[in-house]
């Protein structure tokens, strides 16, 4: 029998995941918005190649530097001075983490400026040979050198953010995006007619500062303790340092997977974009699934955990990755069938051709394949954060990455981008089955059985799904109907076929996935 308060931080993580996830599709919608517009003024060109791979070395960048320690590795010792009613302690932790990390950022983003066209030229090893317009580097550096300081930003709203989610505040991490992209969109819109696609690079650097750094200093601003500390010595900060060292110096798969594409696609002009534009689509539901849900846990884990309540944060963790696998299933066959239309109705206008919704659509359906493992495996993960141990799930995605390299390698020279998607999906997949088993053998007793119940039963609910959709696909349409429209009724139809499946097999078979939905529905319909 679950406890109360596993059941009320469950309750707590699916709020928090809730308001998360809105957020991740508001902002993957204003994303998709962007698409739509570099889609339609630059189709998938050199110039969209260009624009993607100016993002690698800013990445990188960010990479080695924070390493995704700052939800990872911050909250926990934050939370854990907390804990101990140790404020003072905490807040001296931030700003040596602040002072100190943030000082050596400036430096490394002044040398990759300076290092720019060495270092992208390197990265897309494509951009030089025959094939590709040699302008495509150019481009790709100036943008570069637009991005980088957008990646100080993000470190240091990062960092002020992983307080707030110390203390339980969610709200900022749910606007930020949306200010980033829009930030973005209108940098394109307005300056575009004078830059060409670098006003899209202009706009994120904007955006960066107006949201991932602006919003959550404005929420922190009467609980932020902030004093200058250049303290490399401090035993807090040294804490900190080798936590993070995992993080910043081991590669995980779902990390450089995109960089690996980019590498690999970039000899093939307009690979890069159609990919970028595929991988979006899969994205979106990623970011609304697995990534929400990830953010949301790991306070209520790492909480579990430091009050030596073991069990139920094993619990925890099985019910949440039980879940995400259930409705990754689902949505992916959904966007596996529906790819083409999809693409269609999204992308296809201005200089994006029919052509290129073909390719762009063969690309989707293996993307779609692996959004169960980029789900799981950014959950399950957070077991680990939240023991406080970055080691484990570094060695395990580094060993994968390393491992991938010839897959990518092999299927893109024997099936081109297509075969880079392939490669992918297989590679996140197999790092969320290896990342399981070594939590499970080396960590804590946890419960397989739902996770493969809960994939099972996606997989029994998508199947029956997909297959109606498919067959609503051949629905006919007047033929004097424009393209548009009839890709819009079809996608429509296909929907209504999907989803009414669902519901019937819903309804006869009472998944327990829906309990957290129906339990809440119930409560409000008793409501008077």
């Amino acid at each position: 029998m679950t406890k109360p308060g596993t059941a009320s931080a469950g309750k707590s993580i699916g709020i928090a995941a809730a308001m998360l996830a809105i957020s991740a599709l508001l902002s993957r919608i204003l994303g998709l918005g962007r698409e739509v517009i570099i889609a339609g003024y630059f189709g998938a060109g050199p110039d969209v190649d260009a624009y993607r791979a100016s993002f690698t070395l800013p990445d990188l960048l960010n990479y080695l530097i924070a390493g995704g320690a700052l939800s990872i590795t911050f909250v926990p010792m934050f939370l854990g001075y907390m804990s101990r009613d140790d404020e003072r302690g905490g807040w001296r932790l931030f700003s040596t983490v602040i002072s100190t990390m943030g000082l050596l950022f400036v430096a490394f983003t002044l040398l990759a400026e300076a290092l720019a066209p060495q270092i992208v030229a390197w990265l897309n090893p494509g951009f030089r040979s025959e094939s590709v317009d040699p302008q495509t580097l150019a481009l790709a550096v100036t943008m570069t050198r637009i991005v980088l300081p957008a990646q100080l930003a993000f470190y240091v709203g990062g960092l002020i953010q992983s307080t707030l989610f110390a203390r339980g505040v969610f709200w900022p991490a749910a606007v930020s995006p949306l200010i980033y992209n829009l930030g973005i969109i209108l940098g394109g819109v307005f300056l575009s007619p004078w830059f060409g696609i670098q006003g899209f690079s202009i706009g994120v650097l904007i955006g960066a500062v107006l949201g991932p750094l602006c919003v959550p200093l404005w929420a922190a601003r009467n609980r932020i303790r902030f004093q200058w500390s250049f303290a490399p010595r401090d035993p807090g900060f040294i804490e900190y340092l080798l936590l993070s060292l995992p993080l910043m110096i081991g590669v995980s798969l779902v990390t450089v997977d995109e960089w690996f594409l980019r590498y690999f696609a970039s000899s093939d002009e307009g690979a890069i974009a159609l990919l970028g534009y595929s991988r979006t689509l899969m994205m979106v539901l990623f970011a609304m699934l697995g990534q929400a849900t990830g953010q949301a846990a790991l306070p209520y884990l790492t909480r579990l955990y430091q009050e030596g309540r073991g069990q139920d944060m094993e619990r925890l963790l099985a019910a949440s990755a039980q879940r995400i696998g259930f409705f990754a299933v689902l949505a992916a066959t959904a966007l596996a069938v529906m790819a083409e239309p999809v693409i269609r109705l999204i992308y296809e206008r201005g200089r994006f051709s029919p052509e290129d919704t073909a390719l762009a659509a063969s690309y989707l359906i293996p993307f779609a394949c692996g959004l169960a493992g980029w789900s799981l495996q950014v959950v399950i993960v957070r077991g680990f954060y939240a023991r406080k141990d970055t080691l484990t799930p570094m060695l395990i995605g580094t060993a994968v990455a390393v491992a991938a390299v010839p897959l990518y390698w092999s299927l893109f020279h024997a099936y081109g981008p297509w075969g880079l998607a392939v490669a992918s999906s297989l590679g996140v997949t197999a790092n969320a089955v290896l990342t399981a088993a070594f939590y499970r053998w080396h960590k804590g007793p946890l419960p397989v059985q739902p996770i493969f119940a809960g994939l099972a039963r996606g997989i029994a609910f998508a199947i029956p799904c997909g297959i109606a959709a498919h067959y609503a696909a051949a629905l006919p349409f007047p033929p004097t109907l424009s393209k548009f429209v009839i890709t819009l009724l079809h996608l429509s139809a296909m929907s209504l076929a999907y989803g009414i499946v669902f519901l019937i097999l819903a309804f006869i078979i009472r998944p327990p996935e829906f309990d957290i939905i129906t339990a809440r529905l119930k409560r409000r319909l008793s409501r008077p």
